[in-house]
């Protein structure tokens, strides 16, 4: 079930009935320093009006090996399978896109294997949410667009600007000095938009400037994205 960035508004009205009807909710959370549980997909959840009764969390270790998360997947999926064959109409809710670099997709993966039936609900990508909060043009007309996870280099990142293609940076604090590099670098028709934490009022930052963006030090949640303008033909 997608929950779209963060603004409890933009779940679809087809996600939020599902959430209506679950008799259990399951939202991913993350250990933080003090040892407390987090969960941004809960805080949602709470500002739709959803029941804490039905919402159940369980924790996602974030690693890069990902070995400890797949451990917390496959004990999730055991609980989720005990509530489904209880007669429960369970949801596992995901932030975005469920089908979009999420990592529900491995335990919708786990729950097919089970033979445990899925229905998954689309949900608003944090790039496209931003876009729209600024009125960024992603792509028009023939343009081409990349949307990156990875870079190996700052020359990698110039290389797709300088071939006029519009590129969405996802999770930028993994490669954070990379892409300040190639800001330093870059031609100077090209517009740079970054934004933290869409979707929470609170902690939401949006900035186009490039002095602004090399000065921040980039949270988990954070995107880029990289335009070429072009002069308009007469």
């Amino acid at each position: 079930m997608s929950l779209g960035p963060g603004d409890p508004e933009l779940i679809t009205l087809k996600g939020l009935n599902r959430l209506r009807r679950a008799d259990r909710i399951f939202c991913p959370a993350t250990l933080a320093s003090d040892g407390t549980i987090v969960s941004r997909t809960q805080k949602i959840l709470n500002e739709a009006g959803i029941p804490e009764t039905n919402i159940r969390l369980f924790p996602v270790a974030m690693d890069t090996d990902r070995y400890a998360a797949m451990y917390d997947y496959a004990d999730v999926v055991r609980n989720i399978e005990k509530e489904y064959e209880a007669g429960h109409h369970v949801v596992i809710t995901a932030e975005g896109d469920a089908g979009f670099y999420s990592s529900s997709s491995c335990i919708s993966d786990m729950l097919t294997v089970r033979g445990i039936p899925i229905e998954r609900i689309a949900g608003v990508p944090a790039f496209i949410a931003c876009a729209a909060s600024e009125n960024i043009r992603i792509s028009e007309r023939d343009e081409e667009a990349s949307i990156i996870t990875r870079l190996s280099s700052a020359e990698e990142l110039i290389g797709y600007i300088k071939a006029g293609r519009t590129v969405v940076l996802m999770k930028v604090s993994r490669f954070e000095a990379l892409v300040k590099e190639a800001l330093q670098d870059a031609p100077d028709n090209v517009s740079f938009h970054y934004f933290e934490n869409t979707g929470i009022p609170e902690k939401a930052y949006y900035t186009h400037r490039i002095n602004d963006i090399l000065s921040r030090r980039f949270p988990y949640f954070s995107l880029l994205i990289i335009r070429t303008e072009r002069t308009q033909k007469a």
